[in-house]
């Protein structure tokens, strides 16, 4: 189990922190494409208040959200063929923080020239809007077959969580909760998995496999890739004529600040799969359950006695959210007992980012950080769920750094 020391440094994210040194080494996504249109929006990311928006040329920015005259959000302001008014003085800032208007200085004032707002730079990519909130240079925006591969795609910002952003991270590598948590949705996944876990260049994988078809196992992939990507395969239960390479579902938990992180969901369809959807593969909305003591009082109307206890919908990301959040806003991870084997990734995880964000104090690039252009083609993440034989069963389970077998 972590230390109550270690457990600090991973989940504080604000500016100096460790562990926000550690998320500025990555572009991360603050935003949808097709959402931002013509009024800037308030955000926060890492602890730090922003504005993200997209001018009347079409160019997106990224400043601080407060205006560096007399400090009004610049939420309220209005987007111009180039840059962002103020709604308060009319001061402009372009995309990079440059001044480029303050009202009542005549022509001759060079004072605009002095000052510039806090700004960072952004891409776009995938339908998401990413940024890098770190030192120069920046390294290259990654390029994961989910973002750049031809395909078709699904975004979505789903909802907040009402908590810090490892716990959701932890979910993505821990499969044995998919045999209880979801049962009541995958109910072929109620056996406990035969899992096995490994490193990669982006994280870690972990494989589980369990009883299928006659003769076959049902296999399902689940990668987590740093700074904080849970990539996984059970988009193609929505799929009508599944074949060739199988979807992908990508959820970031993004640090809002401490005790909040910003879920966004993509899923994406690689081109050489004819299936189609039976429903929007992201219809459904991060929403937790609130637990507090003596809820059912609270709420209850009338004489008659409450029900007493709580009911999950049977949706996959409620009930995710629902337990994740129960954990409380940071988990107390130095009074866990957790299982060899069992919790074997979440606690392999752990040790990665420590490790991860030592480097990152010593001056070096965390894994996944990538610089040189040569070494940025398509990534292809197999977050796969299919079925497969027993020989390739005890073959993938071989190939695991440490397994159930």
């Amino acid at each position: 189990m972590l230390t109550k020391e270690e457990n600090e440094m991973l989940t504080r994210v604000g500016k100096g922190t460790p562990m926000g040194k550690f998320f500025r080494k990555y572009w991360l996504p603050v935003g949808i494409s097709a959402d931002l249109q013509t009024k800037p929006t308030f955000i926060r990311v890492l602890g730090e208040d922003l504005v993200l928006y997209r001018d009347k040329s079409g160019t997106v920015g990224l400043l601080d959200a407060r205006c560096a005259h007399r400090r009004a959000n610049l939420c309220l302001g209005t987007a111009m063929n180039k840059g962002l008014m103020c709604r308060y003085h009319g001061w402009v800032f372009d995309a990079d923080g440059t001044v480029l208007r303050t009202p009542s200085e005549g022509p001759e004032s060079n004072f605009r020239l002095s000052i510039k707002q806090k700004a960072y730079p952004v891409r776009e990519r995938g339908g998401l809007v990413f940024a890098y909130l770190g030192d120069d240079p920046a390294p290259l925006l990654t390029n994961f077959d989910f973002l750049v591969a031809e395909g078709e795609r699904h975004v979505k910002i789903t909802g907040v969580a009402n908590c810090n952003w490892l716990q959701c991270v932890e979910n993505g590598i821990d499969p044995l909760h998919v045999s209880f948590l979801h049962a009541d949705v995958w109910d072929d996944l109620e056996v406990e998995p035969e899992m096995g876990f490994s490193e990669t260049r982006w994280g870690l994988v972990h494989k589980a496999y369990r009883p299928g078809k006659p003769g076959l196992w049902n296999y399902r992939e689940h990668h987590v890739l740093m700074p904080g990507i849970s990539a996984g395969g059970s988009q193609g239960r929505n799929l009508v004529g599944n074949a060739g390479t199988p979807p992908i579902s990508c959820r970031w938990s993004v640090p809002i600040d401490d005790s909040h992180s910003l879920i966004i969901r993509l899923v994406f369809k690689p081109a050489d799969n004819p299936g189609k959807f039976t429903r929007d593969p992201i219809a459904r909305a991060w929403k937790a359950l609130r637990i507090e003591p003596y809820k059912e009082y609270r709420e209850k109307e009338g004489d008659e006695p409450p029900e007493l206890g709580y009911t999950m919908a049977s949706v996959i990301a409620s009930e995710d959210a629902t337990v994740i959040e129960s954990l409380g806003d940071i988990v107390d991870r130095e009074n866990e007992l957790d299982l060899p084997l069992g919790d074997y990734g979440i606690i392999e995880l752990r040790k990665l980012y420590l490790e991860q964000v030592m480097a990152v104090m010593d001056g070096k690039d965390p894994i996944g950080v990538i610089r040189d252009a040569a070494d940025n083609a398509i990534h292809v993440i197999p977050a796969w769920e299919y079925d497969v034989t027993e020989e390739e069963f005890q073959r993938g389970m071989a190939e695991t750094t440490v397994s159930s077998t």
